[in-house]
């Protein structure tokens, strides 16, 4: 499962320290203007090379206070054990009619199973919200029962010896279920839901992972419908005026894997080998479809090399989903993927590129499926794979500077989960919903990245090896974390203990303080680093190996900090003095550093470092330098020289924090008079930076373009308020034109009026225009404004442009003391149809803080099903008490 959710991002490398020896000056680089032009050109280059260096950019700044990362509490919830075993569920034939009349699944379902090493009387099946007409055991012979609406317990008519069989038969049915089974009428599409634990809303079953079991499913559907399910296609019939459908899975999985999905669908044919792939679209979207599925095979073919296993099971199909509730869900043989995950028009990209989400759904075929948690607890082993087979993908489809900024991703987002609340990998605490532990920001991420830590440490062909015989060894069976440290262990000789101690039992990461000194006498570095992190039960000293890298203008040289305690220090004999110094090069140890170095040495580890996470690292550090002119230079300079686009886009981003509170007109009005009437230093750097960012809105990237149009408000200059204007309407990606409309709101609102308006006017994919339209009226402050945002309130609006008004209407709220009003006009969409605007509304109403809000927000509490907003309707309330 591909979870859609946003994780705030952490700035991993501060900047700022003190070392205990002066470093001799380096020969200093020739300060060099930026190529983008400045109009007027020589009077800014003049103006700019009279400015007196004073020489801080030589300078080590002093380190910065501790903790470098503050951590977060643990995630509240109660501890859960995995549910004891029973029985083994070992085949079920389910046969389902989906009732459009009243939203409600009609079904028949025989499950075959056997005792465990224990004899049993009864047998409890999950089944919520049903009722049943039929409950009968060998022979048509009905069995007594009890229900309370979660438990169907079964009595059998005499004990169940250890290991022997019997079979149950139930006819049930469930209307309007709260979950499982989702009925979207738009589109007369029903799809299902499985995980964590929602099988259990449409078919009486077992269900939690650590079991698996075969299945077979019938499932009818209208003449011109079709239905997708697990495994094979058997066949079809034809029932009265309906189609029946018949699939069978032939390998074990566990229940929560399975689906059905029916509706109006085209089925485009692909394949990888012998194995029949399928792309599952509507009618009116085969290209989109081809657009976002048509790299599957490659992706098969990657995995299948990597692990050494083929792809396991006798097909795949992938088929979207209208209103789907997740980016994706893995459900064994046949994923199904949210609609506006995969669909996207050609100029959406790169940023709607579905590869990364069909990677991690495929990923999951192998890890997840193939094997599968013991409990949710491991979830790990499920999510930490998919997103390492997901950036396994990435690396080698798209080349290493990719895979790199997916593990960067991933750092970050896992030391952001620490900074909100720090937990291990393996954790069995919940409130309302096992699905807590997979919105946490831990498991996804920091699941990845220690897999990628153990790749490194052990280099791809023994990390390859030691997967291949963790993943032949459990296939088609359940894992926990200690299967694969074993795995590991019998792979490579190695003992793994002390690493899944730290990494996997353990939580939080490395913090260091890191120092150099230089000795030009003996041409020797010394490295000296402490670990800095607060130390507790769940957090302690790590030890780990550093990869360190010194760039000098006699060539790299390279080393290895061994990290084995509190302090370490290193000592590497270079041919040079040192132009720029690595902690932790290559960006694979999972850690958080402050390391202060001299500007000057970021500016050259920018301009001539081959690793793409030490230039993003020296664009960060050096956006921290404001007031320093030649880090003002290099990241502009980077916006649009550097030759990967991540880097460009950083650099666009960070030149934001170069802006004064001086207008940048008047530097320009200085400059034409010559360097003799600039007012100061300060706005010809706005002049220059400008005319950066300027540069690289005209990138032939559309992310580096949204970067800069974003940017761009930091700088009120009548040119930038033309080329924002310009951006806005004619820009060939959406996504570039929202972000110059809401930069053009903030700096000219009544200029930028004109253009909302047309824009909110305008229909296009996801109502991409409207909702950038409407996030930038929070920047209009008339009247008009707040009434122009209420009708997208509205059930009718697109969701994300209700998203974006709640949102939008909340800050303004905030901004001009209105909040009970915000609030009123809020209070409904607590009865959305999707649980995405459902659980806005109540971090809105939380924020508001008003009283008033309370009884609608208990009102919903009570009929509510979706665990993610019952838990942001329980932190609004708690919010909103506690004000």
């Amino acid at each position: 499962m591909k979870a859609r959710f946003v994780v705030s991002l952490v700035v991993l490398l501060a900047a700022c320290s003190r070392t205990s020896r002066t470093v001799p000056p380096l020969k200093p680089e020739p300060s060099v203007p930026p190529v983008v032009p400045v109009q007027p050109e020589a009077s800014a280059e003049s103006a700019l090379a009279v400015v007196p260096d004073t020489m801080i950019s030589y300078r080590v700044p002093a380190f910065a206070p501790l903790p470098i990362v503050e951590w977060g509490p643990p995630p509240e919830g109660e501890s859960h054990s995995p549910r004891a075993r029973t029985y083994d569920l070992q085949h079920q034939v389910v046969h389902v009619r989906f009732d459009w009349d009243r939203h409600a699944v009609e079904g028949t379902t025989t499950l075959t199973l056997a005792a465990l090493d224990t004899a049993i009387t009864s047998v409890a099946l999950d089944a919520v919200g049903m009722t049943f007409s039929k409950v009968t055991g060998n022979g048509g012979r009905a069995l007594s029962h009890d229900y309370d609406g979660r438990t169907l317990t079964i009595d059998l008519p005499a004990p169940l010896a250890p290991y022997a069989r019997t079979i149950i038969t139930l006819a049930y049915e469930s209307v309007h279920p709260k979950k499982g089974a989702y009925f979207v009428d738009r589109r007369h599409v029903v799809w299902t839901q499985g995980e964590m634990i929602d099988t259990r809303y449409w078919i009486p079953t077992y269900d939690e992972p650590n079991d698996k079991t075969t299945w077979e499913m019938y499932i009818r559907t209208a003449k011109g419908e079709r239905a997708l399910s697990n495994g094979k296609l058997v066949g079809s019939r034809t029932v009265g005026d309906e189609i029946e459908w018949h699939w069978r899975l032939e390998k074990p999985a566990s229940t929560y894997l399975m689906t059905a999905v029916t509706g109006n669908y085209t089925v485009l044919q692909d394949k990888w080998r012998d194995v029949p792939i399928g792309y599952w679209t509507y009618p009116d979207s085969v290209k989109a479809a081809w657009r976002g599925f048509g790299d599957t095979p490659r992706a098969v073919g990657i995995f299948s090399q990597k692990t050494g296993v083929k792809y396991p099971w006798t097909k795949y199909d992938q088929i979207v989903a209208p209103d789907y509730i997740f980016g994706g869900m893995e459900n064994v043989t046949a994923t199904t993927q949210a609609d506006d995950g995969i669909l996207h028009p050609a100029w959406a990209e790169p940023q709607a590129n579905a590869d990364g989400l069909v990677a991690h759904e495929l990923g999951h075929q192998w890890y997840g499926d193939l094997l599968t948690t013991e409990s949710w607890a491991d979830a790990w082993l499920n999510e930490g794979f998919a997103t390492f087979m997901e950036q396994t993908y990435r690396e080698a489809a798209k080349g290493k500077d990719e895979g790199a900024i997916d593990r960067l991703g991933a750092q970050r987002q896992t030391i952001a989960a620490d900074a909100r609340t720090r937990r291990p990998l393996v954790w069995s605490r919940w409130k309302v919903d096992p699905l807590e532990l997979f919105l946490s920001g831990h498991i996804y991420p920091r699941g990845a990245s220690v897999l990628q830590m153990l790749r490194h440490q052990l280099g791809d062909s023994l990390f390859w090896a030691a997967m291949h015989s963790y993943t032949t060894k459990h296939a088609y069976g359940n894992v926990t974390s200690a299967d694969l440290r074993d795995a590991f262990e019998a792979a490579t000789g190695r003992d793994f203990h002390e690493f899944f101690d730290q990494w996997v039992y353990g939580a939080g990461v490395p913090q260091f303080r890191v120092s150099y000194a230089y000795d030009s006498a003996s041409g020797n570095l010394t490295l000296r680093s402490e670990q800095t992190q607060p130390v507790d039960s769940m957090t302690g000293i790590f030890n780990v190996d550093v990869d360190v890298k010194v760039l000098t203008d006699s060539g790299t040289v390279r080393g290895l900090a061994r990290v084995h305690g509190k302090q370490s220090t290193l000592t590497l004999a270079l041919p040079a003095p040192p132009r720029a110094i690595r902690w932790n090069d290559g960006g694979w140890i999972l850690e958080a550093h402050d390391f202060p170095r001299p500007t000057v040495m970021l500016r050259y580890q920018l301009q001539h470092d081959d690793d793409v996470i030490g230039r993003l690292e020296a664009v960060s550090l050096l956006s921290d330098r404001p007031s320093e002119r030649i880090a003002a230079m290099a990241v502009a300079d980077a916006a649009h020289e550097d030759p990967f686009w991540a880097v460009r886009e950083a650099a666009a981003a960070a030149l934001r924090k170069f802006a004064s509170e001086e207008p940048v007109a008047q530097a320009d009005s200085a400059t034409a008079g010559g360097p003799g009437t600039l007012p100061g230093a300060t706005s010809v750097q706005d002049s220059i930076v400008a005319a950066a960012l300027l540069a690289a809105s005209a990138d032939s990237d559309a992310r580096v373009r949204e970067s800069a149009a974003t940017s761009l408000a930091a700088f009120d200059a009548e040119r930038v308020e033309t080329r924002l204007r310009e951006l806005a309407r004619s820009d060939s990606s959406l996504f570039v034109r929202g972000a110059a409309l809401v930069s053009y709101a903030r700096i000219a609102p009544s200029e930028a009026l004109p253009v909302i308006r047309e824009t909110l006017g305008r229909d296009s994919w996801l109502d991409i225009e409207r909702t950038s339209a409407v996030n930038a009226l929070e920047f209009v402050d008339t009247p008009e404004a707040w009434n122009m945002l209420l009708p997208y309130l509205a059930f009718s609006a697109d969701r994300h442009t209700r998203q974006a008004a709640i949102a939008t209407l909340t800050a303004k709220a905030t901004k001009e003391g209105r909040q009970s009003d915000a609030a009123a006009a809020i209070v409904p969409v607590l009865d959305a149809p999707d649980f995405y605007s459902r659980a806005s509304a109540a971090q809105a109403l939380g924020t508001l803080g008003q009283e008033s809000s309370l009884p609608a927000l208990e009102a919903r509490r009570k009929v509510e099903a979706e665990s993610r907003v019952i838990n942001a309707i329980d932190a609004a309330a708690k919010e909103i008490r506690k004000q």
